[in-house]
């Protein structure tokens, strides 16, 4: 989600219906139980006894359209609250304000919380029981801080493991994220607090996520972005679904209509709420319509909905649906019922945190029983990285939790193994950046810390420092100073010990930079994760002074900073230190890792900045040398043959210390099993496989992939990872035996199969207590199109040693389907699907069958309809039904229904009447559509129909759409954008009610009906009265705009931001070109992209609430190039209500 939020102000809390307290909501929210049953009397729906929807009803008839809109959209969070976000309440009708917090791994409020382990680290427990406990955490703390909705869990699949957020989500297969989410789902709304699952969909990347396009086929959408989400809708009974910052398929996540509106809401039947990321709604009338319930951080779309409902752009239904599923989430979280919420118990949660953590770690690597050590012979003991005393609680951004408590693993070594064991810390390597310049080439470094982020004022703390090298975590330099929101200025001397080109680093969370006599050579100084920033080569000469200054500010959460340097030659006397250490101790524990936050992916699956050459070289010194990963992601293992051992904790928890030492130590059992497959190589992925994929071009991610993502693309290039998909080692041994399916064979109808069971024998055969997780993978027959393999369930069993026990597990009814494109909907082939068990991807020794005999397939009507069709002309439809199933369909009728006079006949020789359709087989009938002269300009539907006899009467129908033009640019203005400066209230070009004033523009030749010359080009501006619509909101619009010539130009500007999208060109031969387009803010005043200033008035008309003053605004012209030997039929806008367009030509 956010990496800041936006912080409005605190005077904004005057205005909520209902004030806040201790956090919970307090005026109306404050009512007991008495209270309750007094006030229902004359608000009926504070009746606890009666039924949810009984109460839903009876508030929203009470609702003006204007309080409905109020819930729509969140305003400032009140003063006193931790809360992210809130939803004011309407105190006329006793609904209390609403809080929302941040998760998926923990409540992160910036308060002190139970720190989980990331989510990544839960997936890789292959637990569905620890889920639910995962989710029992998080609710209870959310429900003891007053909050009704926590956002998580994440369930978005890893496609790329250079993902920023992977270690947020739960894996890279759908089947595994599902169940987990689900059973996450239902432990978090057992304590009455809203699960949130995010980010729908198509969010698989960080970079560009904002404004990028997931470009993803309608099949690979079905099969594997989503399921995970119907699975949190359908087994998890989740409350709340938020809507993603990006595009899936060129259309906005949050007004996406066929991923909301189609899917979401009426073929998996959802009932909840749907929310936008932060921020992610971009429109009123589009995202309504298609389904979003309410906006946060910042946009105001909504407050815009009754007026939109008025002039009849939103149905009142639409309005009153979304009311109804706020209201509706708000009585199933308590909001209503106020009962005091039990107190959190941080202990016994810290004490989960711990099972999590090593639940979820996974070992690797295990060459001689290297692991266990052997506590009664270990007498000395290396810990050795760059952050080997630091806790890593979890990764960056919206995720990041303040923790309870914080275990590093020195610390928790020490605490486990006691004073009987010498433990050697030493802090050597580097991340990201280069080693920190050590003290001894600095002099009178002084430290100046602010108590704000501006390097202002007093400062608040002032000393001596050897270097810069900190990690704050999500602490502070000094009690003086605040958690977040400080800064710091080093300044001093530095000396070179050799003569060389050095190279410096700035690697930092937030902002960094150093100067070196006063000028700037590294500059970081943005909000981010830690990232690093280096200088080019500065030539130093050896014991040649130079001043250096350093300056650092922390925006929130992490806080770290490193001035490091490096040149040829130069040692890292911090890894010599550490090979010195792993030489004399009986072990060598290295801890490394990576960073991951939200807002950027990855560069590369390297381990940051030298952690490989302080392996090898610790590994070097010591054989029994033990590597502990506490990385969010896959990591390259070039030195993997060079150490015995390797334990991948993930991101591991406040309990972070205290977990690894009961893993080494043998105390606890590595219990996980890998969710992500790890490459070999940066390039051995399928989305670096081929160009496009990723990054994006263009805004576009293009997932050409398809089906193979993850296990799948190895699977089916016959590649070989380092590690594959649910591998994982244990301290003891398994053997899975007897593979026996009950109902193998079986018959598929509309709905899938009958489930399929198995069971498995599984049998400790080492010497310990230790967990197995059978893996049920489902191959299908030839020609299905599917990758080779594709998990379906799981089970976790622990056994003793030498016990063994029968795991039953089940392939319900939907395991044997796939997505058929041309049908829109699921199916089930007929034929042999293997069945594969084992304890990992690459590892399935068992095999059984399962055979669908004979499948009722599917059975669809396609429609085919030109994009456009000019009214009062004639065109010719084509309607196809097809029959893919194994048995004959009888007594076929197509049918085809129009919108109010339009007029269809069968072509002559068509058949509309058919007795049978044979398997495996397709008819058709061909229709002359004639669209009235009178025929509204926008999308036309065509709906085609068919009525057949199979296994009962049954009707299938699908959607065509046509748009009719509009006959000009005129008939498609829906704007008012000019007023006259008597009366700045007729117009509204932004949504603030700020408008173009009608004498302003008149002053530089601008009046109504002129022809005006911009940039080479006459454009017709609007004949219209001020106050009267005369522009064009984009909003997909098909315009008439006939001519020829070499250059299309667009005459307009952006509002509240700048926009680029595309236009579409369409030819009288049918041909058509993309032509991209660039609208400024018409705030700024200044072109960008393809655009330029078309003319720039001297003010701007204000609304009475104006704040902004005084302004001048600007028009602007962009376009591109035709091929002029062609006629121009129409033009399409893009689907983008900011930009504006008052005129448009061919020239």
């Amino acid at each position: 989600m956010r990496m800041a939020r936006l912080a409005l102000a605190a005077a904004a809390a005057a205005a909520l219906a209902v004030p806040l307290a201790i956090p919970a909501v307090a005026g109306t929210a404050d009512r007991t139980a008495a209270g309750n049953d007094s006030a229902a009397v004359a608000q009926p729906w504070l009746d606890s006894h009666l039924p949810l929807e009984k109460r839903v009803d009876l508030l929203l008839r009470q609702m003006t359209n204007t309080e409905k809109a109020t819930l729509m959209t969140a305003v400032g969070v009140p003063a006193g609250s931790h809360a992210t976000g809130y939803i004011p309440g309407v105190d006329r009708l006793g609904i209390p304000g609403m809080q929302f917090t941040d998760g998926p791994g923990g409540v992160r409020d910036g308060q002190p919380e139970t720190a989980l382990p990331s989510p990544v680290s839960l997936a890789a427990s292959f637990d569905t029981s620890l889920a639910k406990g995962y989710g029992t955490v998080m609710g209870t703390e959310a429900k003891s801080r007053g909050y009704q909705a926590i956002y998580g869990p994440m369930v978005n699949i890893v496609r790329t493991p250079l993902g920023g957020r992977d270690f947020e989500t739960l894996g890279e297969d759908p089947a595994l994220a599902g169940d987990i989410s689900a059973s996450e789902i239902q432990g978090i709304q057992a304590q009455g607090v809203a699960a949130q699952v995010k980010h729908y969909a198509g969010n698989n990347q960080e970079n560009a996520r904002m404004t990028s396009s997931s470009n993803i086929d309608e099949r690979t959408l079905h099969e594997i972005y989503l399921p995970a989400f119907e699975k949190a809708v359908k087994d998890g009974k989740v409350w709340s679904v938020m809507c993603a910052y990006n595009k899936v398929n060129g259309t906005y996540a949050c007004e996406n209509a066929q991923i909301l509106r189609d899917i979401l809401i009426d073929t998996w039947k959802y009932d909840g709420v749907i929310d936008t990321d932060y921020p992610a709604n971009h429109s009123t009338v589009a995202s309504a319509l298609a389904g979003l319930d309410q906006e946060f951080s910042g946009t105001t779309y909504f407050q815009q909905l009754p007026a939109a409902v008025a002039a009849g752009q939103v149905p009142q239904s639409v309005l009153d649906d979304a009311a109804r599923r706020i209201l509706r989430l708000e009585f199933r979280t308590g909001l209503f019922d106020p009962k005091p919420a039990p107190a959190a118990d941080y202990e016994k949660d810290s004490a989960f945190a711990r099972t999590a953590a090593e639940d979820g770690s996974v070992l690797l690597k295990n060459s001689g029983a290297t692991l266990p050590l052997d506590t009664k012979k270990l007498t000395s003991l290396a810990v050795i990285g760059p952050n080997a005393d630091t806790a890593i609680t979890g990764g960056g951004g919206s995720s990041a939790v303040t923790p309870y408590k914080k275990i590093d693993p020195v610390s928790g070594l020490q605490a486990r193994l006691g004073s009987g064991v010498d433990i050697t810390s030493v802090k050597a390597g580097q991340g990201s950046g280069f080693p920190a310049i050590p003290a001894s080439a600095l002099s009178g470094l002084k430290g100046e810390y602010f108590a704000n982020k501006t390097l202002t004022g007093t400062p608040a703390l002032t000393r001596d420092d050897p270097n810069v090298d900190f990690d704050w975590v999500l602490g502070s330099p000094d009690p003086s100073i605040p958690v977040d929101g400080f800064s710091v200025r080093w300044t001093g001397t530095l000396t070179a010990p050799a003569t060389a080109a050095y190279t410096f680093s700035a690697t930092s969370d937030d902002g960094s930079r150093i100067y070196l006599d006063d000028k700037l050579i590294a500059d970081n100084w943005s909000d981010h994760g830690s990232s690093t920033v280096k200088s080019a080569p500065v030539q130093l000469t050896a014991g040649e002074p130079h001043s250096l200054r350093i300056e650092y500010y922390d925006n929130a959460q992490n806080a770290s900073v490193t001035a490091g340097w490096s040149a040829p030659g130069l040692p890292d006397p911090t890894i010599a230190a550490a090979t010195a250490a792993a030489a004399k101790a009986d072990a060598a524990i290295v801890v490394v890792g990576d960073s991951s936050s939200e807002g950027s992916d990855r560069t590369t699956l390297a381990l940051p900045g030298n952690e490989d050459d302080l392996i090898r070289a610790v590994a070097a010194a010591n054989p029994r040398t033990i590597v502990v990963l506490r990385a969010g992601a896959p990591v390259l293992m070039p030195w993997l043959s060079d150490v015995p051992a390797v334990l991948d904790m993930w991101y591991p928890g406040q309990e972070d210390g205290n977990a690894l030492a009961a893993l080494l130590t043998g105390d606890a059992e590595p219990g996980g099993r890998l969710p992500v497959s790890f490459p070999m190589t940066d390039t051995q992925t399928a989305t670096a496989a081929a160009p496009g994929r990723y990054p994006a071009v263009n805004g576009v991610y293009d997932y050409s992939e398809g089906l193979e993502v993850g296990y799948r693309w190895y699977d089916q290039e016959n590649q070989t990872p380092l590690f594959p998909f649910g591998y994982g080692l244990s301290y003891t041994s398994f053997r899975q035996s007897h593979l026996r399916i009950s109902g193998g064979t079986v018959q598929a109808t509309s709905r899938g199969t009958s489930p399929v069971q198995l069971s498995v024998d599984v049998t400790n055969t080492g010497h310990r207590t230790g967990s197995d997780v059978v893996q049920v993978y489902l191959g299908y027959p030839k020609g299905s199109g599917e990758p080779p393999k594709a998990l379906k369930t799981f089970a976790k069993v622990q056994l003793k040693p030498g016990q063994t026990k029968t795991v039953r597990l089940t392939l319900d009814s939907d395991a044997l389907r796939i997505w058929d494109s041309s049908a829109h909907d699921w199916t089930v082939l007929d034929g042999r699907y293997p069945v594969y068990v084992g304890q990992s991807s690459a590892d399935t020794a068992l095999t059984g069958t399962v055979t669908v005999r004979k499948t009722i397939g599917t059975q669809y009507v396609a429609v085919t309809a030109p994009a456009q069709t000019n009214a009062g002309s004639t065109q010719t439809v084509r309607q196809t039904f097809t029959n893919t199933g194994d048995s004959t369909v009888r007594d076929l009728k197509l049918g085809l229904a129009l919108p109010t006079g339009w007029t269809a006949e069968p072509a002559a020789g068509s058949r509309t009447s058919v007795r049978s359709v044979r398997p495996h087989s397709s008819v058709g009938a061909t229709w002359t559509v004639r669209a009235p002269s009178s025929a509204a300009a926008g999308p036309a539907t065509l709906t085609g129909k068919a009525a057949f006899e199979l296994n009962g009467r049954q009707t299938r129908t699908a959607d065509a759409t046509t748009t009719v033009p509009y006959a000009d640019p005129a008939a498609a203005f829906n704007n008012a954008g000019i007023s006259a400066d008597s009366d700045p209230t007729t117009g509204k070009l932004d949504p603030g009610g700020y408008s173009l004033s009608a004498t302003q523009l008149a002053a530089v030749g601008y009046t109504p009906g002129a022809t005006v010359t911009a940039n080479g080009l006459p454009y017709a501006w609007p004949n219209t009265q001020p106050g009267q619509p005369d522009n064009i909101s984009a909003a997909g619009q098909v315009i008439r705009v006939p001519g020829q010539g070499a250059r299309l130009g667009l005459l307009g500007t952006g509002i509240s931001s700048a926009h680029s999208a595309t236009v579409t060109v369409t030819y009288t031969d049918g041909s058509t070109a993309a032509v991209p387009v660039d609208f400024p803010d018409w705030y700024s005043n200044k072109a960008s992209g393809n655009s330029q200033l078309a003319v720039t008035t001297a003010n701007w008309n204000r609304p009475p609430t104006d704040t902004l003053g005084d302004h001048a605004v600007s028009l602007y012209t962009t376009g591109g190039a035709l091929d002029p030997a062609k006629t121009v039929a129409t033009v399409t806008l893009p689907n983008d209500d900011g930009i504006h367009v008052f005129a448009i030509s061919v020239g």
